[in-house]
């Protein structure tokens, strides 16, 4: 009767061996296969007589001198079971991963193994649309910030030339038609409205830019878009005598948005032209190499420069380091803004009647 339930016993077992869904194989204490179920094979992709006899390092040279191959033959040597929370198998379709329990039998080491790649692959997609929801949320609260310090800049700004008409105006209601105090105050006016006129265009180019940011890339060669600029600003850079030297051959094209990069080049192009010095030809160097993997364009040039512990101020709104030249502090701002839209960095080095150098990282 014992022999009947012993044997039942091993055939219930061997079923269950065989049938189990999860995989499942034995080794002995040389870590040879000695047994591997149905589950196992499937999984693997290999037929059962290519396991049986091997050592586990000829199926699986990565183990050897590993964490969890020391633990496997700890588990034979002290009966003590050890769970292992995420193993990688690399087959030739396919990444699988486990998790797996090492347990002894007799004289035997058996292992188990659950399938996890499903679960696994799924809380890596949670975390990556985690990570991108949360990159959509610090770049609303940007813009959202953006347009705050917009909104309130433009109104500080157009605060004082709407004060000085309204003073104006209610000078002109008190004077003589007639007189020249009255045709003075007129000219005032007029100067004061097309101050304002200008800023309001200056704001709405600002809008327009703002609101054309666009993901929109492609493959552009800088000596073409310096060359395109230079031929927008030919007549100043013929008459001054610019000398502008480039230099492209480390890194000669960048993917980025076409009308942001013109712009960007285009403002730098304009800046350098109006604050050359007046003592000496306007020389401008244009230079990009790859930094830890990223784009960096250089812009140098040996114009009136600014100090240095202004650089911080420069990328303002309406923020003009020097008054002698026709200007609105429009331009650094939009490449900023660009600039920033694009997670780049920008930096500015400049040395008064030495020059000024941008460093932008895209």
């Amino acid at each position: 009767m014992k022999n009947n339930k012993a044997e039942i016993s091993n055939v219930l077992k061997s079923a269950f061996f065989d049938n189990a869904y999860s995989p499942f194989l034995i080794l002995n204490r040389n870590m040879d296969f000695v047994d591997v179920n149905q589950s196992y094979i499937n999984t693997i992709g290999v037929e059962k007589e290519n396991f049986i006899g091997k050592n586990i390092l000829d199926i699986f040279p990565y183990l050897e001198g590993t964490e969890r191959y020391d633990s496997y033959k700890s588990v034979i040597d002290t009966g003590v079971p050890m769970g292992f929370d995420e193993i990688m198998y690399k087959g030739e379709n396919a990444e699988i991963r486990f998790m797996s329990r090492a347990f002894k039998i007799g004289d035997y080491l058996g292992i188990t193994t659950l399938d996890v790649t499903n679960t696994v692959n799924t809380i890596e997609k949670l975390k990556i649309a985690q990570t991108s929801l949360k990159e959509v949320n610090d770049n609303l609260q940007r813009k959202n910030q953006e347009l705050e310090d917009f909104s309130y800049l433009a109104a500080h700004d157009l605060r004082a030339p709407l004060t000085n008409l309204k003073s104006l105006l209610q000078m002109v209601l008190l004077s003589d038609p007639s007189s020249n105090e009255f045709v003075s105050i007129v000219e005032k006016m007029k100067i004061v409205t097309n101050g304002m006129c200008d800023k309001i265009g200056a704001l709405n180019e600002v809008i327009a830019i703002k609101s054309n940011f666009s993901d929109k890339k492609e493959d552009m060669v800088f000596s073409e878009v310096i060359g395109k600029i230079k031929l927008s600003h030919s007549e100043e850079i013929i008459e001054s005598r610019t000398i502008i030297k480039e230099d492209f051959s480390s890194c000669p094209m960048i993917n980025f948005n076409p009308v942001q990069l013109e712009s960007i080049i285009q403002n730098l192009m304009s800046n350098a032209l109006k604050y050359r010095h007046p003592n000496r030809k306007l020389s401008v160097k244009i230079t990009t190499k790859k930094v830890d993997g990223k784009t960096t364009l250089s812009f140098k040039d040996n114009g009136i420069g600014f100090k240095q512990n202004l650089a911080d101020k420069i990328f303002g709104l309406f923020k003009r380091m020097h008054t002698h030249v026709d200007g609105l502090g429009i331009g650094l701002y939009i490449i900023h803004s660009i600039i920033n839209q694009n997670k780049g960095k920008i930096e500015v080095k400049s040395k008064v009647n030495k020059g000024t150098e941008f460093l932008i990282q895209f």
